[in-house]
């Protein structure tokens, strides 16, 4: 057989390398984005995890720039913003976004 048969064909490239098309997709299925979480903080603020979520937020460089522009400029203009719109305008977790929110408005 010759290589260029060899590089062409692709039920031999599917045989020796396994298929794992099906594979695949059944991880991609089981995926879920968190953000179609549906997300009430005091579900959340009960649950062991949290610590470790404020933990982490709060090692991000950028926390604390975060926190003072989110109090000073974003809750001025819109004291209601939700977790998801929050993280989507700043470009964060929603993670992130429930930590921050939460802190700035104890």
């Amino acid at each position: 057989m010759s290589q260029q048969h060899k590089l062409t064909d692709k039920s031999i490239d599917s045989q020796e390398k396994g298929d794992y098309s099906e594979t695949k997709i059944a991880l991609e299925k089981e995926v879920q984005s968190a953000r179609l979480v549906d997300i009430d903080l005091t579900d959340f603020k009960n649950h062991p995890l949290w610590t470790i979520l404020v933990e982490t937020a709060q090692r991000n460089p950028m926390y604390s720039g975060l926190c003072g522009y989110i109090r000073n400029t974003i809750l001025e203009e819109e004291p209601n913003i939700g977790v998801r719109e929050l993280a989507s305008r700043l470009s964060i977790s929603i993670g992130e976004s429930l930590v921050i929110l939460d802190e700035v408005r104890k």
